[in-house]
């Protein structure tokens, strides 16, 4: 994911972060989250999901999230006061709410009929069925140890996406509710696999840029 947002540009796949073509650093449960809310944006990401990307069951302090998005503001520029880019939404989480341009490499991206964004990562999905799981030939791989060798199948079409889990032992989840048939999946939906998080995208075609 390559996403321009005033004169800030993250790139979750080298892990690069650019305010005025000068490159800014964040540490990485910083970019992770900064990284999580552009890819669930407009949405509200509540902190206890926020806490399971991060932590995941590792207990830390309440003050430690408070601190990495006082981190990504100073960064990218940002005012907790008159906030243009993270809002907080008091008592439930945080949300990115600034326009963005999200910036495509065509070559690399031409085959993708979807993509599943995580919190620092993105995985391109092709037209048809995608397998998803640990290992093995023909299977998008997913690095977790709560993922089963063949987990999920997730098959996209032209406008919206099916998923079905292939009997795992950790589950499949889209919007939070447990995978037991196949179920439609819009763009935009959260799909959990094991205890990884995705947003679901369709691909759209575009010239070089794209405004989201």
């Amino acid at each position: 994911m390559r996403v321009r947002f005033g004169d800030v540009e993250l790139d979750s796949d080298s892990r690069q972060l650019r305010r005025a073509g000068r490159e800014v650093h964040l540490s990485n449960k910083a970019f992770d989250l900064l990284a999580l809310l552009l890819a669930r944006r407009p949405a509200a990401v509540p902190k206890s999901e926020i806490h399971q990307h991060l932590w995941h069951d590792t207990f830390v302090s309440e003050s430690n999230l408070p601190t990495l998005v006082a981190e990504i503001r100073e960064a990218i520029g940002d005012d907790a006061r008159r906030s243009q880019f993270v809002r907080t939404v008091h008592r439930f989480g945080y949300a990115f709410q600034a326009d963005t341009v999200e910036l495509l490499d065509q070559s690399a991206d031409a085959a993708a009929a979807a993509w599943l964004i995580g919190a620092a990562t993105r995985f391109a999905v092709v037209r048809g069925d995608n397998i998803l799981g640990r290992e093995g030939a023909g299977v998008l791989a997913l690095d977790s140890p709560t993922i089963s060798r063949r987990h999920a199948r997730l098959t996209v079409g032209a406008d919206t996406a099916t998923v079905e889990d292939l009997g795992s032992k950790n589950g499949t989840y889209v919007n939070g509710t447990r995978v037991t048939s196949s179920m439609v999946v819009a763009d935009g939906d959260v799909v959990r696999v094991g205890e990884l998080v995705f947003t679901f995208r369709l691909a759209r075609p575009v010239s070089s840029t794209q405004t989201i």
